[in-house]
């Protein structure tokens, strides 16, 4: 159902070590995830040359009490680029809260930073977005 809201991360998939699907997709400590394609910058249509990516994560963080999942990138050893994401759900004056954050370290990371920093920006905006219509849907 990603590709309906998400114009950012279009399919996630839980995966084994190998890269090949799950039949549980519930996200769980120590397993994959398969994020493709990722948009850059976020679009519900085709994305053009370039601007379709993927990313290979390791699930670090499954929190059912304070609602928090976490994952970093396995794509590159870390001294070249270590990522890491969590996102978070709380109450803050009885509305749900979404929050994310991403910590790029590594000689790449300046890369990134100068080449895809706004695309970037513009798709965490943009799932977040895309997240909030979907949840408040009728």
């Amino acid at each position: 159902s990603y590709n309906e809201w998400n114009p950012f991360v279009r399919a996630q998939i839980i995966t084994d070590k190998s890269g090949n699907p799950l039949p549980d997709q519930t996200p769980t400590e120590g397993k994959y995830l398969l994020m493709a394609p990722v948009h850059l910058p976020p679009t519900m249509g085709e994305p053009g040359w370039f601007q379709k990516q993927s990313s290979w994560e390791f699930i670090t963080t499954v929190d059912h009490e304070y609602y928090r999942l976490a994952w970093t990138n396995i794509a590159l050893p870390k001294f070249l680029l270590s990522v890491v994401r969590w996102q978070a759900l709380s109450v803050v004056d009885g509305k749900t809260k979404y929050e994310t954050m991403a910590v790029f370290r590594g000689i790449v990371a300046y890369v990134v930073k100068f080449f895809m920093y706004q695309k970037l920006v513009l798709g965490f905006d943009a799932q977040a977005e895309g997240l909030k219509k979907q949840a408040e849907k009728p």
